[in-house]
């Protein structure tokens, strides 16, 4: 039964299609315009569909659900979409694109349609409305945009009298009704399309341009135009250094991106990029718009350079009229007005990841050596930065007035592209805009402009507001440069043609050279301070362009004067620790959270904090290792003296795309405190609309004196009683099995003398009197829960004392073990090339680490990996040994086996455990010693008889599991599988009894892994 909206909203616009019929002679005619079309029948038909087009309720320009377009007079093909729609709260990110045509003539052509899909493709929408109102057309703008193509791409087809077909209509108003909208109808709509299946797929193969997100291609397009520029300049100039040619490659292109801005904005009226070159020198014409453009609009991009706008510099021009035709607005799928700023800055922070090197006359693009070694660069989803920026920032100013905020300063002390700070200024402009419209009486010249009913920041506030509040630093002129770029492209972005009218004294873009400044945030002056003897930096440039030392109080001298900054956000750099050298000495005398192995982000919580004022606010996302990592013990410590306010912790969330480091946020303020309580989110799943809703209603505090120097676990109030109830009982694990907890052998770098499949039988021994001996030898993958040992892996294991030789020591490295080692040798014959392989792949052969507990693994013993998912502890007695990947506890004790395979211990894997990827976690010695084993005494026969019952119990699954991996009938798996479901419930029934949890606390435990699992 359709709801009463749905037939409101038939009604109206049956109606307006009786309408059109009415008087469709007039309507298809030349004399009726698109302008008319719009307002007589396109508003309307929108506005039946439940969105505020004509901003009845919706008055704050920044919290409009529908921006529409005025109608301008431009160059052909060149104009800004009619319609975008969003949805509260969120007004950042279009849901949808409408573009309105003059209904005479054929809608569906290539030239609408390419002009539509472009739209929404720039955008990251999958869909965009093409209508003149006699047809509606829903189009598909999931693949790059094609002129070629750009026809075959129509999902959907109506014509006006399908409005009056309630079928019909209903297919329309369930799909962009603003109650459809708000219930993901066209995400769901969405799914059930056909998906692209790589390269070879039919689907791909209509479409030369494939299925590439704006991101992906503009990325590849913004690669692909530094190399073409970096090899133009440096053939036309030798002499360009890889950091000269960096800067001015660098530069080049910003100014192409921006000069593409301005024409796709409208700001400026004519065409600039594609012209290049149609009067003569396509670089001579890019030299003579960036000297007018300078004048104009002022900031670093065109601002002369000198090298790049010298007279001698030289350029292939042939070649660079090329990439500008490639790039132009006519040629290429870009649209700059409808990519959200946001998404160019993740495109810009990737590009940042990368160098230019030199070498004679080449040059190459390669990744910068942090970048390769962590891994990829670490842009912050845009969902992010809106949430520290709302609770940072957002906190901060909440009923302040324009006044009292024009005092504050917020800075990213690691800006990168310029994400927080875009972030940061976003949300500035929205408050100030909300402010004057709430109290229009405030709102005075220069301050606001009117338009359509509402106030409007004038572009004069907007640059007052970019210049009083935004600050940060990046170690990376590029980076620094990309960031200013990033901020003026935000503070342009609602303007349009006219907007340089108003700058007759002054220029468009203001001087960002004391906001956003380059330098090492980490590093002072003083890192040279008694090092001059020892180190020559003189001629050493790229050494001092590497350290980039920074002086705040040079720097910021205002900020620093007054206290410091009242907010300091962002997402430090991941450095992996092995790349500091030469910071680690300094970092060791100047941080209090050094340690050895510490990664870079580390310093920037005592850095940032260090800049605030005294109300101020730090808040940054970094990974969640710190909280459990041995390197983040110092950090722990230092962050218990101050007030932390939250933690969302992700878990380990694939929050980074193509990243595999988890992180979390944290809030603290510079205000000592060793009291207090925390708020803690730990986030299930990235599922939500709306983090800062999520974090409401699934937080829970955590007292500051329960968190402990080794290691932090977070856990609520509930489960911290829980978990200190079963510590209380029994005695910790490395006091039961009296200090023996160890981990497996170290084979070496190569594990060179670690053979597979050497025989398909276990070798205990080649001779018991002998010092070579040959050991069955298990790897972490090989021990899982309950299950017999089942390997083909053995291990050579070479006398005490033999430690290493040098490779170069021996020309023929087989022939010396085979000849040393006869015994070895002839097991390693069958298998001689990849003995060779194995044992000379380095400057070393390595041996066995010596250490004094081989004996241990003669023993009965229970082993377990240092890598899993849950608890997966079995026993072992036919002498198996196990590589560094393992622990062991020589024992014959299966009470204990059965404890620690448990769901008690489950539980405890999930709270105090460190978390890494993939679900997985690491019961290393440091957090598995303090697990509490519970003994019965003497006169305690209840619970020796549960015990007794555990130890016969858990004989049965061994026996079970050994069953089962011989079994060869589906019928007896199912049995077994059975058995050992009943055994192991019994179990957990027992160990609960003997812990003495309650019914509650049970439901804890149950819950804690069976959510994780599900």
């Amino acid at each position: 039964m359709p709801n009463e909206s749905f037939l409101k909203a038939f009604q109206e616009i049956k109606k307006l299609a009786a309408d059109f019929r009415a008087n469709s002679a007039y309507y298809l005619s030349n004399a009726y315009q698109e302008q008319q079309a719009r307002q007589d029948f396109i508003d309307k038909f929108f506005t039946a569909l439940g969105w505020d087009v004509n901003h009845n309720t919706q008055k704050n320009p920044y919290a409009q659900e529908v921006k529409v377009e005025i109608g301008l007079a431009v160059g052909a093909g060149r104009k800004r979409a009619d319609y975008a729609f969003y949805l509260a709260p969120n007004f950042r990110d279009v849901r949808f694109y409408a573009e309105a045509k003059k209904p005479v003539g054929l809608i569906a052509s290539d030239v609408n349609y390419f002009q539509t899909i472009r739209y929404g493709w720039n955008s990251q929408t999958p869909l965009a409305i093409l209508t003149d109102f006699e047809e509606f057309h829903v189009l598909d703008c999931r693949y790059t945009p094609d002129k070629d193509t750009a026809i075959q791409r129509a999902l959907l087809k109506f014509h006006y009298s399908d409005y009056e077909n309630e079928k019909k209509f209903s297919e329309i108003y369930h799909l962009f009704s603003r109650e459809a909208v708000g219930n993901n109808a066209i995400e769901n709509f969405v799914e059930t399309l056909p998906r692209h299946r790589g390269k070879g797929s039919a689907q791909l193969s209509l479409f030369p341009g494939g299925y590439k997100s704006i991101d992906e291609l503009f990325l590849d397009e913004l690669d692909g135009l530094r190399m073409a520029l970096a090899k133009n300049f440096k053939n036309s100039n030798p002499k360009l250094d890889g950091w000269e040619l960096t800067e001015i490659t660098q530069r080049a292109l910003d100014r192409l991106v921006f000069m593409r801005f301005l024409e796709d904005k409208l700001i400026e009226p004519e065409d600039l990029v594609s012209r290049f070159g149609t009067s003569g020198s396509a670089w001579q014409d890019f030299s003579a718009a960036s000297r007018k453009l300078d004048k104009t609009y002022n900031g670093t991009i065109f601002k002369k350079h000198a090298i790049l706008d010298e007279e001698s510099f030289k350029v292939s021009d042939d070649h660079f009229a090329d990439i500008c035709e490639g790039f132009s607005n006519l040629n290429s799928p870009y649209d700059f007005n409808t990519i959200p700023i946001h998404i160019l800055g993740s495109i810009y922070e990737r590009f940042l990841g990368k160098i230019i090197t030199v070498s004679d006359k080449r040059a190459k693009v390669e990744d910068k050596p942090e970048v390769k070694k962590a891994g990829g660069v670490f842009y912050t989803p845009e969902f992010i930065v809106r949430y520290i920026v709302e609770n940072t920032i957002g906190k901060l100013i909440e009923g302040k007035t324009p006044e009292e905020i024009a005092n504050m300063r917020f800075a990213d002390i690691a800006c990168g592209s310029g994400s927080f700070l875009l972030g940061a200024y976003d949300y500035l402009l929205r408050y100030h805009t909300k402010y004057y419209n709430d109290y229009p009486k405030k709102a005075k010249d220069p301050d606001c402009v009117r338009k359509d009913g509402a106030l409007y920041l004038s572009l004069h506030k907007k640059k007052e507001i970019l210049l009083n509040n935004i600050y940060g630093v990046d170690i990376s002129l590029q980076a620094v440069e990309v960031a200013q770029l990033s901020l003026y492209l935000k503070l342009l972005e609602d303007e349009t043609t006219g907007a340089t009218a108003g700058a007759k004294k002054e220029t468009v873009l203001p001087p960002l050279n004391k906001n956003i400044l380059c330098g090492n945030s980490l590093v002072g002056p003083d890192f040279y301070e008694g090092v001059q003897e020892t180190m020559d930096f003189d001629g050493k440039k790229d050494e001092e362009r590497k350290i980039n030392v920074f002086d705040w109080d040079a720097g910021f001298p205002d900020v620093m004067r007054n206290g410091g900054f009242d907010a300091v956000i962002g997402n430090p750099p991941y450095v992996r620790q092995e790349m500091l050298g030469e910071f680690k000495g300094y970092f060791e005398r100047k941080y209090k959270v050094f340690h050895g192995t510490a990664d870079l982000y580390t310093y920037f919580f005592e850095r940032g904090v260090s800049l605030l004022n005294e109300r101020g606010l730090f808040s940054i996302i970094v990974a969640n290792k710190w909280m459990r990592a041995n390197y983040g013990e110092p950090l722990r410590k230092w962050l218990k003296e101050h007030t932390i306010h939250e933690i969302v912790d992700f878990g380990d969330l694939p929050v980074f795309q193509n990243v595999t480091t988890y992180p979390c946020i944290i809030t603290l303020s510079k205000k000592l405190t060793t009291r207090g309580t925390i708020r803690v989110c730990k986030v299930e799943n990235l599922e939500f609309k709306d983090l800062s809703g999520y974090v409401k209603k699934s937080s829970f505090k955590v007292n500051m004196a329960s968190l402990k120097n080794e290691g932090w676990s977070l856990t609520d109030e509930k489960s911290e009683n829980l978990l200190n109830k079963i510590k209380s009982k029994g005695v910790p694990l490395v006091e039961y099995v009296q200090g023996k907890i160890y981990r497996g052998v170290l084979t070496g770098l190569n594990e060179a003398f670690v053979i597979d499949d050497i025989t398909r039988k276990r070798i205990v021994k080649e001779d018991p009197k002998s010092k070579e001996v040959i050991k069955p030898f298990a790897l972490g993958r090989d021990i899982k829960r309950y299950e017999p040992i089942e390997n083909n892996t053995f291990l050579i294991f070479l006398p005490k004392g033999f430690t290493k030789l040098k490779s170069k020591n021996s020309a023929n490295p087989w022939k010396w073990v085979s000849t040393t080692y006869p015994a070895i040798a002839k097991h390693l014959s069958p298998f001689e090339k990849e003995g060779e392989k194995r044992c000379d792949q380095g400057d070393y052969w390595w041996e066995l680490r010596a250490c004094d507990y081989y004996e241990e693994f003669e023993k009965p013993k229970i082993v377990y990996p240092n890598i899993c998912k849950k608890p997966e502890f079995t026993y072992e007695n036919i002498h198996c040994y196990t590589n560094q990947k393992c622990f062991i506890i020589p024992t014959k004790d299966i009470y204990l086996l059965g404890l620690l395979n448990s769901s008690l211990m489950n539980y405890f894997f999930q709270q105090a455990l460190p978390k890494l990827r993939g679900d997985f976690f690491e019961p290393s010695y440091v957090y598995m010693k303090d697990f509490p084993v519970l003994c019965a005494g003497e006169s305690d026969l209840r619970n020796k008889n549960l015990q007794s019952t555990i130890v016969s119990l858990v004989s049965t699954l061994l026996e079970l599991h050994k069953q089962l991996s011989t079994t060869t009938t589906d019928g007896d798996r199912a049995r077994i599988t059975q058995r050992i479901a009943s055994a192991d419930r019994r179990i957990d029934e027992i160990i609960y009894d003997l812990y003495g949890l309650t019914e509650e606390e049970k439901k804890i435990v149950e819950e804690s892994f069976s959510k994780k699992s599900s």
